[in-house]
């Protein structure tokens, strides 16, 4: 049934309040959907201000989160960079007294071999140091050698560079012939014997013309050996052995010993 329908029902039946009663209808059915326009517009507004207010407060807490972590990120960086120079600090400290206590040790030494080298008319003198390095694969424990002063003639060419590292064995010729605890001179043919049993010193010496050796052990207050001092000379100035006084050499390698004993110790006060 249709309005127009409703309305003569109503008028034929209660006349004039029927009348009114049907315009009453017709206003209530237009106002019921403009009433309801309005009310889902005003909650579609407040929905998307509840919206825009999530969004800053949100946007506030992300910014209130981000300066805070910013900050304790900055302080992170600033704690550790304040550790990271504390740290160089200790570690240029140590370097400058490790620089300070090798110059206290490194000049007698080099002096040493520097006056070594004029008294005895040798091509180089050298000071090799033995030094402890990791077991191999059957656990064992191995040397390795540096050569750590030269003092070389002129024209002579220097081998430091080149004898950092290298393994104990190579040196077994000359080992063995101070295991007495003295110097000794091996001469021309005895460098030449070094092929039999170490090929590697004796393609060495074959390399930088080393033809007469004077080599005298470095031991410490333990009696214990620890490097060598060595006086070499070239087949061009091959070695007079009435110029060598062994007393005299075993004497000042007595005295290099005592320095290198002296920088070890004050290391590991350190």
């Amino acid at each position: 049934m249709d309005f127009k329908g409703i309305f003569q029902v109503l008028i034929e039946n209660y006349g004039l309040y029927g009348l009114v009663i049907a315009i009453s209808l017709v206003a209530v059915c237009v106002a019921i959907p403009v009433m309801l326009n309005k009310q889902s517009k005003k909650m579609s507004a407040d929905f998307n201000k509840l919206g825009v207010d999530l969004s800053v407060a949100l946007q506030k807490q992300n910014d209130s989160l981000i300066n805070k972590l910013s900050e304790t990120q900055d302080k992170l960086l600033e704690s550790n960079l304040s550790i990271i120079n504390n740290l160089l600090d200790q570690k240029n400290k140590i370097h400058g007294a490790g620089l300070s206590l090798r110059d206290q040790v490194s000049i007698p030494i080099q002096n040493k071999i520097n006056h070594l080298k004029d008294l005895y008319r040798a091509n180089r003198v050298s000071v090799v140091e033995f030094h402890n390095s990791l077991v191999n694969l059957n656990g064992l424990p191995f040397l390795w050698y540096d050569l750590i002063y030269e003092s070389i003639m002129k024209g002579t060419k220097s081998i430091s560079i080149e004898t950092k590292n290298m393994p104990f064995n190579i040196l077994t010729p000359i080992l063995l012939g101070i295991q007495n605890g003295r110097a000794k001179i091996f001469n021309h043919r005895d460098v030449e014997n070094f092929y039999n049993q170490s090929s590697v010193l004796y393609e060495f010496c074959e390399r930088f013309d080393v033809h007469d050796i004077v080599v005298c052990p470095l031991l410490n207050s333990d009696n214990e050996l620890v490097g060598i001092l060595s006086l070499e000379y070239s087949s061009k100035y091959p070695l007079n052995n009435n110029l060598i006084d062994i007393l005299d050499i075993e004497n000042e390698a007595k005295v290099i010993s005592a320095l290198l004993e002296l920088n070890k110790q004050k290391k590991l006060e350190k």
